[in-house]
C-alpha cells in the first residue's frame, strides 16, 4: 500500500524487532522478568493528562470497542474500558496478562489475551472492520510496521475507526535512549487517513500521540 512508512536503514536503533526467533525470546523472557515485579513499573505511566488527551481527539459517540496492543500492565487497557468501551488488550508476555487479569480482576468490559501481533496470525475477534479504537502505545517499534498497519486499517470501522499510536520522536530522545522513529516517518503513518491530530504527550516533546481516524485505503 503506497503511503506506508519505511524505515531507513541506517537508524538501527529505530526498531525492537526482534531479528530471529533465539533474540525473539531473550526479549520475550526479559518482559517477563519485567512483569514479575512485585510492584507495577512503567517506562511511560499513564497520565490524567494523556487521558484527557485521548478523550478529546480518539473517543466519540457510539464508540463500543477497543482494542489496546501490548496491554502490559493494563493500566491504559482498563482506562479505555471505564470510558464505556469493550476492551480487549493483548501482550506477547503470558506474565503481562496473568498480572492484568489480577490487578483489574473487578472491572467490567474488560479482558486480556496472550498475542504475538509479530510472529501469529490475527485473533480472530479482531476481523475487518471491528474495532472503533485500535491502541498501539510505545508498541510499535517492536511490530512489522508495514504489516501492523495494513492490518490495523482493516481491523478498524472505515471511516470512524481510530488508531491511537504513541511512539518515542528520533530526533527529541536525550543520547543513551531508545530512540524510536524519526519524525518524517512519524509523519508517513498521517498518510492515508480521512482525519489526523498529532500532539505531545503531557509537557515533553520527546513522545508524540497520533490520532488516525478514518482509513481511505490510499
Amino acid at each position: 500500500m503506497s503511503g506506508l512508512p519505511t524505515l531507513p536503514d541506517a537508524l538501527g536503533l529505530s526498531t525492537r524487532v526482534p531479528g530471529d526467533p533465539i533474540e525473539a525470546l531473550r526479549k520475550r523472557m526479559w518482559w517477563d522478568h519485567f512483569y514479575s515485579a512485585r510492584e507495577p513499573e512503567e517506562n511511560l505511566p499513564f497520565t490524567k493528562q494523556e487521558l484527557a488527551g485521548i478523550r478529546r481527539h480518539v473517543l466519540g459517540a457510539g464508540m463500543r470497542t477497543a482494542v489496546d496492543i501490548g496491554s502490559g500492565w493494563g493500566v491504559m487497557t482498563t482506562a479505555l474500558a471505564r470510558e464505556g468501551l469493550r476492551t480487549t488488550g493483548y501482550d506477547w508476555s503470558p506474565v503481562a496478562v496473568e498480572r492484568a487479569r489480577e490487578f483489574w480482576s473487578g472491572e467490567k468490559r474488560l479482558s486480556f489475551e496472550v498475542h504475538d501481533f509479530l510472529t501469529d496470525t490475527a485473533p480472530r475477534t479482531l476481523t475487518p472492520g471491528s474495532v472503533d479504537v485500535l491502541s498501539c502505545r510505545l508498541v510499535l517499534p517492536y511490530l512489522d510496521v508495514h504489516r501492523f498497519m495494513t492490518d490495523a486499517r482493516r481491523w478498524v470501522k472505515p471511516r470512524t475507526g481510530v488508531v491511537y499510536v504513541v511512539v518515542q520522536v528520533w530526533e527529541k530522545q536525550p543520547d543513551g535512549y531508545f530512540r524510536g522513529y524519526p519524525d518524517e516517518l512519524i509523519e508517513q503513518l498521517r498518510r492515508g487517513w480521512l482525519h489526523t491530530e498529532r500532539w505531545d504527550l503531557d509537557w515533553s516533546p520527546e513522545f508524540t500521540a497520533l490520532a488516525l481516524t478514518g482509513p481511505t485505503g490510499n
